[in-house]
C-alpha cells in the first residue's frame, strides 16, 4: 500500500491529501493480497509438480528394478519372460546416493540376479547403518543367491547388533546352518534355533559339536537329527552319555537313520551303504555304553543293518551263532570278527546263507559254497554273477551241459568263454543265448561269429546281435560276409539294423542304399546320420530332411547335436521354405547365411522365429517391418520387439496398445528414457483412461437404466430399449459404435489391462495430477 501511495504522489507531482479517501486503499490491499495469493498457489502448484515428478522417477527406477525382478505385483496374468540383466542396467544408472538408499536397496535385492555391489555387500560401498539394518539383511538372507554366495560360508557376517534378535537368527540359521559356527553362545542352548538348523537339507559337519549339552541330552532333538538325510552316524558320538546307555533311543536312532536312508534310490543307498561301511567312525555301535553292547537286541539290530558292527559286540555276541549269522549276510567281510576264528565256515553249510553271499564272497570262499552246495544248478547260476569265479570250480557235470551254459551266457566273462570247450563254443544255442545278451563285449561276439557260423544262418540271432551289441566296422562287415544270409539284400533285415546303427547302410546293397524307407530310418536314427544320405537323394526329396530335422527336434537343445546336424544337411537346401520352415519349428536360429533374402518377407518364417527368439524380429525385411498388421501379430508373440519396429508406427497407438497389453515391461522397451517417448505415454494414458471413464459411465448410466420389459411398458425410462435382452444388447453396440464409446468386451478386457500396465509405471498417476492442475487452474 505504501508503494502505491509513493507511485501515486509522483505522478501527480503533489501529495493530494484532500482528494485521497480510505477505500482506495483497501481495494489497492485486497487486489495486493488478492496476486500474493495468486503467486504462492502458482509457487507451490510448481513446487508440487517438481516434487511429483521427482517421486515419479524414483518411482519408475524401482519399478523397473522390481520389474526385471519379475515382482508379482506387477505381472500380468500371461506369463512374463526374465529379464535379469536389467537390474544391472538399472542399478549402474543410479547415483552414489540412490545406491546408499533403502528404497532401492530392497527393490534390487528382489531380483534373480544381483549386481556385483550387492553380491558382496562390502563396507567400502555400503555403510554401517545400512549393512546392520534388519529388512535389508533379511532380504539378503531370503534372496535364492544366499547360499549359493555363502555355501562355504565364506564372507558371511552377521552384524553383533543383529546377532541378539532371536527371529532374525532363525531365518539365517535355517537358510546357512554354517552360521552355528559363530552364533552367540547364548544361542546354543536353544532348541528352536537347533530345530531351524535341522529345516536346512544340507548340515554342517560335526553339528552337534556346536551346541550345548543340554541340546545334546534332549532324546527328541538327538532322534530328528537322525532322521535327517544329511545325518551321520559318526554324530552319536557327540550325544550324551546317558542317551548312548538309553536301549530305547539307540535302537530308534538306528532306524530313523535306515528310514531316511530308504528314501534315496536304490544305487544311491548303496553307495551311502558302501561309505558308511568303509568307515570305522560310522559303525555306530561303537559309541553305545558296554551295557548295550551286551545286550542281544541292540546288537542284533545294529549288524542286520551293517555287519561291520560286529567288530564292536561283546565277546559273548561274536561267538553268539544268531549274530554271527545275521552281521555276515549282511557283509560277509564282517566274519573276520567272529569268535572263534573261522566260525562262519560253519554257516555255509546253510544253503539260503551261502547263497545270499555268493555273488560278493572271495575265491577261497566261492569255492568252499560250491563244494557244499555245487550239485544245485540255481546255485552254480548264481555264482556266474561273481568276478571270482573260475568254469572249473563249477562241477563238471553241470559245467558240461549246454542248456546251463545258455542259461549263464547273459553273465559270462571273456575269461569264462575262453575256458569254454570248443564245442561249447561251436553250439547253435549258446550263441543264440549270446546275442540277446547286452552285457557282452565285441571279443567275445567276434569269437562266436568266427567259431559258429552256423548260428549266422538264422535270421532271428542275427538281427538280435545287431541290436545288442557296439557299432564296430570290422565286426558288422565280418557278420555280413559271413551270413549266409543275403543281408545286404534283405531289406527287413537292413531297416532293423539301420535303425540301431545308422552307419550300417554303406553295408547295404546299391538297390537298399537309394530305398526311401531305408533312407528315412537312417535319418530318424540319429541328428548327424543326414551326412549319410546321399546329395542328389537331398536335393530331390527337400520333405525327406524336413521330416529329418522335425524328427530330432528334441536334440535341438544340444548345440552339439544341432551343429552335427546343420554339417549334415546341403547348403542348397536351405532355399528350401519346408526345409527352413521345419528348422525354425524346431527351435533353430536364423540361418543369416543360407537363408535367402526372400525368406526375410516371409510373414509365417519371421513369426516362427520370433517366437523362439524376439531378436529375430531383426531379421524381417523394411516392408514387413512397416506394415501394420503384421507387426501387432508379432507383439502377439513377444512385446520386446516394439523395439525394433520402424519409426512410422513407433508412435501408433494400436501398436502401442498391443505391445502394452501384452507385457508390463513392454513400456521399458519403448520409452528409450527420452522425453519424446514420455510425453507420448502420458497422452496414451490420458487417452486409455478417458475412454474407459466413457465406456464404464455408457455402460453404468445409459444402459444401466434400463429396466426389464413390462406389461404395457410401464415404469420404464427408455421404452425404445424395452424389447428384449436381444434387440437391447443390438441397439447398444449401435448406439457405441455412433459414440465412439467402447462397448466390445474383449476390446475393454485389453484398455484395462493396459491401464494396469501403465499404472504398474505411475503413468497413470502423472496422468491424475496434470487432469487435476489444469481443471484447477
Amino acid at each position: 500500500v505504501s508503494v502505491l501511495f509513493v507511485m501515486a504522489t509522483v505522478a501527480d507531482g503533489t501529495t493530494r491529501h484532500s482528494n485521497f479517501h480510505p477505500s482506495s486503499f483497501e481495494k489497492s490491499e485486497t487486489r495486493c493480497q488478492q496476486i500474493l495469493e495468486c503467486r504462492r498457489q502458482i509457487k507451490n502448484w510448481q513446487d508440487k509438480l517438481t516434487r511429483l515428478l521427482v517421486e515419479q522417477e524414483r518411482y519408475y527406477r524401482l519399478a523397473k528394478l522390481r520389474c526385471a525382478a519379475g515382482s508379482t505385483d506387477i505381472q500380468s496374468a500371461e506369463s512374463i519372460l526374465s529379464w535379469s540383466a536389467d537390474t544391472h542396467f538399472t542399478w549402474s544408472d543410479l547415483s552414489w546416493i540412490e545406491k546408499q538408499d533403502k528404497d532401492f536397496i530392497l527393490a534390487a535385492l528382489e531380483s534373480k540376479e544381483l549386481p556385483l555391489e550387492l553380491k558382496s555387500f562390502d563396507e567400502d560401498v555400503f555403510p554401517l547403518h545400512i549393512r546392520t539394518d534388519p529388512e535389508i539383511f533379511m532380504a539378503r538372507v531370503h534372496h535364492e543367491s544366499f547360499e549359493v554366495a555363502f555355501r562355504d560360508y565364506a564372507g558371511l557376517v552377521v552384524p553383533r547388533t543383529l546377532c541378539d534378535d532371536k527371529n532374525i537368527m532363525l531365518e539365517v540359521v535355517q537358510r546357512q546352518p554354517l552360521v552355528v559356527k559363530s552364533m552367540p553362545d547364548h544361542w546354543r542352548d536353544d532348541p528352536d534355533i537347533f530345530r531351524s538348523v535341522l529345516k536346512h537339507q544340507d548340515l554342517p559337519w560335526k553339528l552337534l559339536q556346536y551346541f550345548s549339552k543340554e541340546i545334546r541330552s534332549d532324546a527328541e532333538l538327538m532322534l530328528a537329527v537322525f532322521q535327517h538325510r544329511d545325518s551321520e552316524l559318526s554324530w552319536m558320538g557327540d550325544c550324551s552319555e546317558r542317551l548312548r546307555d538309553d536301549k530305547v533311543f539307540f535302537i530308534n536312532a538306528v532306524d530313523n537313520f535306515r528310514s531316511q536312508i530308504n528314501e534315496y534310490s536304490r544305487a544311491a543307498f548303496r553307495q551311502k551303504m558302501r561309505y558308511h561301511n568303509k568307515k570305522p567312525e560310522n559303525q555306530v555301535l561303537r559309541y553305545a555304553s558296554q551295557r548295550l553292547r551286551s545286550d542281544f537286541d541292540v546288537v542284533m539290530n545294529c549288524v542286520q543293518q551293517w555287519g561291520m558292527n560286529l567288530e564292536h559286540a561283546s565277546d559273548d555276541l561274536r561267538r553268539n551263532d544268531k549274530i554271527v549269522m545275521a552281521a555276515c549276510t549282511q557283509d560277509y567281510t564282517a566274519s573276520k570278527y567272529a569268535l572263534p576264528v573261522g566260525l562262519e565256515i560253519s554257516f555255509l553249510e546253510h544253503y539260503d546263507f551261502a547263497r545270499s553271499i555268493i555273488p560278493y564272497v572271495s575265491a577261497e570262499t566261492l569255492k568252499l559254497c560250491l563244494d557244499k552246495h555245487g550239485e544245485d544248478e540255481g546255485f552254480c547260476l548264481l555264482s556266474t554273477l561273481n568276478k571270482n569265479l573260475e568254469w572249473s570250480m563249477i562241477p563238471e557235470a553241470i559245467r558240461s551241459d549246454p542248456n546251463f551254459v545258455a542259461r549263464a551266457a547273459k553273465s559270462l566273462s571273456w575269461g569264462l568263454w575262453e575256458a569254454l570247450p570248443l564245442e561249447m563254443k561251436r553250439n547253435v544255442q549258446i550263441a543264440s543265448a549270446l546275442a540277446k545278451s547286452r552285457k557282452l563285449k565285441n571279443g567275445v561276439i567276434w569269437d562266436v561269429v568266427d567259431k559258429c557260423p552256423e548260428a549266422l544262418s538264422d535270421r532271428k540271432w542275427v538281427m538280435d546281435l545287431i541290436a545288442n551289441t557296439m557299432y564296430f566296422p570290422d565286426l558288422h562287415l565280418l557278420i555280413v560276409t559271413k551270413s549266409v544270409i543275403d543281408i545286404p539284400n534283405d531289406k527287413v533285415l537292413m531297416l532293423h539294423a539301420v535303425k540301431h546303427h545308422p552307419y550300417l547302410w554303406e553295408y547295404c546293397s546299391d538297390e537298399l542304399r537309394g530305398d526311401r524307407d531305408v533312407l528315412i530310418a537312417v535319418a530318424e536314427a540319429s541328428p548327424d546320420a543326414l551326412r549319410i544320405v546321399p546329395s542328389t537323394y537331398q536335393l530331390d526329396h527337400p520333405e525327406f530332411v524336413a521330416c529329418a530335422i522335425r524328427k530330432h527336434r528334441k536334440h535341438f537343445e544340444n548345440r552339439n547335436d544341432i551343429k552335427t546336424m546343420y554339417i549334415g544337411i546341403l547348403r542348397e537346401m536351405w532355399h528350401n521354405r519346408a526345409v527352413a520352415m521345419a528348422w525354425l519349428e524346431s527351435g533353430g536360429e536364423w540361418n543369416y547365411v543360407d537363408f535367402p533374402p526372400r525368406f526375410r518377407e516371409d510373414e509365417e518364417m519371421i513369426l516362427t522365429a520370433t517366437k523362439n527368439s524376439w531378436t529375430e524380429f531383426r531379421r524381417a525385411s523394411v516392408m514387413l517391418r512397416r506394415d501394420k498388421a503384421f507387426v501387432i501379430q508379432a507383439l502377439a508373440v513377444d512385446a520386446r520387439i516394439i523395439l525394433d519396429v520402424s519409426k512410422e508406427l513407433f508412435f501408433d497407438r494400436d501398436v502401442v496398445m498391443a505391445a502394452f497389453n501384452k507385457d508390463v515391461r513392454a513400456i521399458e522397451f519403448h520409452t528409450k528414457g527420452d522425453d519424446q517417448c514420455f510425453a507420448f505415454l502420458v497422452s496414451f494414458a490420458k487417452k486409455i483412461r478417458r475412454r474407459l471413464r466413457e465406456s464404464r459411465a455408457f455402460i453404468d448410466e445409459f444402459i444401466g437404466s434400463a429396466k426389464c420389459p413390462s406389461a404395457g411398458n410401464v415404469g420404464c425410462n427408455l421404452s425404445m430399449l424395452n424389447q428384449g435382452p436381444v434387440m437391447l444388447a443390438t441397439y447398444e453396440d449401435k448406439i457405441a459404435s455412433y459414440a465412439g464409446i467402447l462397448c466390445d468386451e474383449e476390446e475393454l478386457a485389453r484398455y484395462e489391462a493396459t491401464s494396469h500396465h501403465l499404472a504398474a509405471w505411475g503413468i497413470c498417476s502423472i496422468c491424475c495430477f496434470v487432469t487435476v492442475s489444469n481443471s484447477h487452474k
